[in-house]
């Protein structure tokens, strides 16, 4: 496969207009999908930028499965070409998540290519920020399928209103973290809402304490999707309490120790409004 060039990379600076109805609902439900936030053509110009990047990752990595064989994983996509580059930093996905938790400017934390192969199983229930050494409750994760994705190929799912209960002390992605969640959504007598469809281009954003998973795909199709994830600029670094937690600090944000600025060489500003 030939690598795109520069030539084809559309610059992703427009703004996406959020309503205030929308800021409402992501605040009281944890989540939100927001549709077409790439045009078609957009997607047709980055999609094979993604697909590229993260099967040669994939190849070098000799291809296994992370999360319990769940998808395959790739992570740091920015610093591979410039083409993830100019999507992992997009002005336009800084000013949605500056908008729906109403910062002044956002950073980037990392970002990942998630790609579930037919038959995977699903992706237990858990937190973002059980990873993520972030102190702040507007640490936002996007998620966006690069393929239309149908409810058989397992598109994400969220705990209507889990963010509001914070850190619920559950564990990393496994059958014990499923187990908690599944406990703890029948205690508090929690909706889940299951995304049905997504087009490639559409994206969710939630926040790092709703809890979230996605079912196994069932399809006879790769569900490939991108994850790029922010903070607001001002953010410190939280309690490294768990190994996850330290060796996110290290890869992600520099090394930082607790109670640092998250302000790092790697976790550009992505967004700062006018």
């Amino acid at each position: 496969m030939a690598e795109t060039t520069d030539d084809h990379l559309t610059p992703l600076d427009s703004e996406y207009v959020v309503s205030d109805e929308q800021i409402e609902q992501f605040w009281r439900d944890g989540f939100i999908v927001l549709r077409g936030v790439l045009s078609d053509e957009e997607i047709a110009v980055y999609g094979p930028v993604i697909r590229e990047t993260a099967t040669k990752r994939y190849r070098a990595q000799g291809m296994t499965p992370s999360g319990g064989g769940a998808f395959l994983q790739t992570l740091n996509m920015r610093f591979e070409n410039d083409g993830m580059r100019r999507f992992c930093l997009s002005r336009r996905f800084g000013q949605i998540v500056a908008t729906l938790t109403r910062s002044p400017a956002v950073r980037i934390y990392h970002e990942q290519a998630l790609f579930k192969q037919p038959g995977g199983i699903d992706s237990a229930w858990h937190q973002d920020q059980y990873y993520w050494p972030v102190n702040t409750d507007r640490a936002v994760g996007l998620w966006m399928p690069l393929v239309d994705c149908t409810e058989e190929m397992g598109p994400i799912r969220f705990v209507v209103g889990s963010h509001r209960y914070g850190n619920l002390g559950g564990t990393r992605i496994s059958d014990e973290s499923a187990q908690f969640f599944d406990d703890f959504i029948l205690e508090e007598g929690l909706q889940v809402y299951q995304v049905n469809h997504m087009a490639a281009g559409d994206c969710s954003f939630h926040l790092g304490w709703t809890v979230h998973g996605a079912s196994p795909n069932r399809s006879k199709v790769t569900r490939e999707a991108m994850i790029v994830t922010y903070y607001p600029d001002g953010t410190r670094v939280d309690e490294l309490s768990n190994p996850s937690r330290i060796g996110d600090a290290e890869k992600f944000l520099a090394g930082r120790s607790e109670g640092n600025l998250a302000d790092s060489e790697l976790n550009t500003i992505v967004y700062r409004t006018p």
